[in-house]
């Protein structure tokens, strides 16, 4: 008797380990309906993940934006007015200025708050960088817009001829950027923020004559050299309470004559114009994510739904060997969740592969604010998207499960035998 229980639970231990292996031996024998499941949910996954990366990207990089144009309003030399509302968006690099005794008036007008000074250069291509970067030079004293988010890296004080660099610039093993043949000393490197600040140089404006006559030394002067000491790119302001950027670029134009002609640039406007770009670009993302969906489901449930005939004479011999439609459903769930599992994680190593590596390019070529999202963030996603990817798979066999459960399930087992 006890020899019949021992073989008795050998046999059910078998049986068992068969049937937990058997879906993935299923998966292995029928490579062309399991390599066009996968196609479909790795399709699925990723466009959900990519599209998800690219519209977090995009919203994250807008926030970073919106931070970093602390200022009100810009004014700027005349005929300058979309250079410098190109730095704000693409970071295409310009040089242009007026000088400091325009810039010193400007700053009189009612309903000014703070107010502070940059000059902007081009430079040439440099050893650091396959393009042209931007060199700002600002007072760290006035600045209320980049001095605020540099004092959270570095406390230190910007002396002469020396730089803070921007998270896309390649500092050298020994602490230096090569500008105008020149070693320049860097101090800081600052966190990514998705905007042009990125590809950008800052230095004090003490050190603005220094970079002209580096220039002078090994090309184009970037400047007259009575002007280095001199030239202001823009006045940057915050207005006072009660106070509209508009009106106090009316109230700086009333001053001088001359001031009509300035340029005036509201970066809250370029932010605006920048949001309505995005959202428009996130919701093409979302339609053509979803349109992706409901198609991949469709012929999901359409490939599933075929198997049934193709599968009778495997489902009968089951049958008969002993399978309850129990073990039969169990069966047809694990090979579509390791599909769900397979083809998911094949769609997230494709869609990281195209998004991680060229997130620079992504943006430049979109020329919107573009800031890779944090580390768990883009972990979670990941699993999101996995969790996702099993669960349309377990779907997708309901309806074969719904088919073997109903009563005349049996009668069609056997037409399989």
């Amino acid at each position: 008797m006890t020899d019949h229980a021992t073989v008795y639970d050998s046999v059910q231990h078998s049986q068992r380990r068969i049937l937990r292996t058997l879906a993935a031996r299923n998966l292995v024998g029928r490579p062309m309906r399991t390599g066009a499941l996968l196609a479909v949910v790795t399709i699925l996954a990723l466009a959900f993940f990519g599209g998800t990366m690219l519209t977090m990207n995009l919203n994250t990089g807008m926030a970073s934006m919106e931070r970093r144009l602390g200022a009100d309003l810009m004014v700027v030399p005349q005929n300058t007015a979309q250079k410098a509302e190109a730095l704000l968006t693409d970071g295409n690099p310009s040089t242009f200025y007026f000088t400091k005794d325009i810039a010193d008036e400007v700053k009189k007008a009612d309903g000014i708050d703070q107010a502070s000074e940059q000059t902007y250069i081009a430079s040439l291509a440099a050893e650091c960088c396959a393009e042209k970067l931007q060199i700002i030079g600002y007072d760290p004293s006035t600045d209320f817009v980049i001095e605020p988010w540099v004092a959270s890296q570095f406390d230190g004080t910007l002396e002469d001829g020396q730089m803070i660099a921007g998270a896309n610039v390649n500092v050298s093993a020994d602490g230096t950027v090569e500008l105008y043949g020149h070693k320049w000393p860097v101090v800081a490197q600052l966190a990514s923020t998705g905007t042009s600040l990125d590809n950008s140089v800052f230095i004090n404006l003490d050190t603005v004559p220094q970079m002209v006559e580096a220039s002078a030394k090994v090309a184009k002067r970037v400047m007259p050299a009575e002007y280095a000491d001199k030239a202001v790119s823009t006045v940057l302001i915050k207005v006072s309470e009660g106070y509209g950027a508009e009106t106090v670029a009316e109230n700086i134009k009333r001053l001088d004559s001359r001031f009509s002609d300035l340029g005036y640039v509201y970066p809250g406007g370029v932010t605006a114009t920048t949001k309505t770009a995005l959202n428009a670009l996130v919701a093409y993302l979302t339609v053509f994510v979803a349109a992706i969906w409901v198609m991949g489901v469709i012929v999901l449930l359409a490939v599933f739904a075929a198997s049934v005939n193709e599968r009778k004479r495997e489902f009968a011999s089951l049958r008969i060997l002993g399978a309850t439609r129990g073990m039969l459903a169990g069966i047809l769930l694990r090979e579509s969740a390791l599909i769900g599992l397979i083809g998911g994680a094949f769609g997230v190593g494709l869609a990281s592969l195209a998004i991680f590596p060229f997130s620079a390019l992504i943006g430049k070529q979109l020329q919107l604010p573009y800031l890779q999202a944090s580390v768990p963030t883009v972990l979670a996603i990941m699993a999101v998207t996995l969790v996702c990817s099993v669960a349309i798979g377990v779907a997708g066999s309901l309806a074969v499960l719904v088919r073997i459960g109903r009563p005349e399930a049996y009668l069609t087992l056997r037409e399989g035998e």
